[in-house]
């Protein structure tokens, strides 16, 4: 059955929008790429509108159609599907997960920069409100009004996206099937890297006028929380490759408590994530990271427990419960502090095993805390 809108303008007249179909996906697909505020970005899990840092732009492997970042350093993909037909769709989805490659390659932020947003912004096909605007930084903080420990944390997020391969990747269309829906399903729940999002398209008429809708029909399930089949997939080998058994015994028993809680591990390509929902944003904070032996993001390794402080900016409603948690893991026996831009604690595996327990209390205590925050 067609939806249907009731409008009713200032002076009280009303519309009916009635849903109708689409002259074609090309016209829906003109609608999105002018207008990519389109885009649900709360159903993405990601706060505030997206910045286009690519349209159209030429890759290895095509032209994307829409190449976007979230204020908190998320890459998004979108392709549209011009056809009805399942082999257009699985054409669709083939290309986001080739753009997805292609950009995989870029080293680091700044060669996202100088390779992909730099011809964007001094190209044809540039937002009237970014022009001007020579490079992702100008750009971003034009879009967000970001602050230099903002913007740093921007960076540091797209520097660890761009080295995992863990895109949000988007599929646009009017229509999808059964079929379609289980595709994504499949790669939701096995694939290692990515999230996979299907946006529906809507035209609306009434009285001579259109009005156009997106929603989300299609995102990940399990997999975001901490019980996904992918999570635990990713964890029974994490611990396989201990070798110590008193090592992999506290490391099991973190994972279970971490479940317990309620916090959820974001698995990458040589560890993981452990975070917590926030209220301020719909992106979770990380308070957490374990890594095995010889791997690290920038400070964190082996098991680092604490923040990134220019994260933490952005979660002033939970940042005095994590700066409590904080102090209490530095202070714990066996703590070498992290350095760099964090507030954190490293323990290698001695250090881990002899305090585990102690350290699971603390983020009991921290859970328990953010529990009672108010939101703002």
């Amino acid at each position: 059955m067609p939806r249907k809108i009731l409008v009713v303008a200032g002076s009280g007249s009303a519309v009916d929008f009635i849903e109708v179909p689409a002259d074609n996906e090309h016209e829906l697909q003109q609608v999105m790429l002018s207008h990519p505020q389109l885009i649900p970005t709360k159903d993405l899990g990601l706060d505030n509108d997206l910045l286009v840092v690519g349209r159209e732009t030429a890759l290895a492997s095509g032209s994307i159609d829409l190449l976007c970042l979230s204020s908190s350093g998320e890459v998004v993909i979108v392709e549209f599907k011009t056809g009805p037909k399942n082999p257009d769709f699985r054409h669709s989805l083939a290309q986001v997960i080739d753009y997805g490659s292609d950009i995989w390659r870029l080293s680091d932020w700044k060669e996202f920069d100088q390779g992909l947003v730099h011809r964007y912004l001094n190209g044809p096909r540039v937002d009237a409100a970014f022009k001007g605007c020579k490079d992702l930084e100008a750009a971003a903080r034009r879009a967000w009004s970001l602050d230099d420990q903002q913007w740093q944390a921007l960076v540091s997020r797209l520097d660890k996206v761009l080295e995992t391969g863990d895109f949000h990747f988007v599929v646009a269309a009017q229509r999808f099937t059964d079929a379609m829906r289980g595709s994504v399903d499949y790669l939701n729940e096995t694939a290692r890297m990515g999230r996979y999002f299907l946006v529906e398209l809507i035209r609306l008429d009434g009285r001579g006028q259109k009005a156009y809708a997106a929603q989300v029909v299609q995102r990940p399930g399990r997999r975001v929380g901490s019980g996904g089949s992918l999570s635990r997939a990713s964890e029974d080998d994490f611990l396989a490759r201990i070798g110590d058994s008193d090592y992999r015994d506290a490391m099991s028993e973190l994972f279970a408590n971490v479940a317990a809680l309620g916090l959820s591990m974001a698995w990458g390509s040589k560890g993981a994530s452990i975070r917590l929902k926030s209220p301020d944003r719909d992106e979770p904070i990380s308070v957490g990271w374990v890594f095995l032996f010889g791997d690290q993001w920038t400070w964190a390794k082996h098991v680092t427990l604490g923040v990134d402080t220019n994260t933490l900016v952005n979660h002033p409603t939970v940042a005095p419960a994590i700066l409590k948690f904080c102090t209490t893991v530095k202070a714990v026996a066996g703590a070498q502090l992290a350095g760099g831009k964090s507030n954190a604690a490293v323990f290698d595996p001695p250090a881990f095993v002899f305090a585990h327990a102690e350290l699971i209390e603390a983020l009991a205590a921290l859970a328990t805390d953010i529990e009672n925050v108010q939101e703002p």
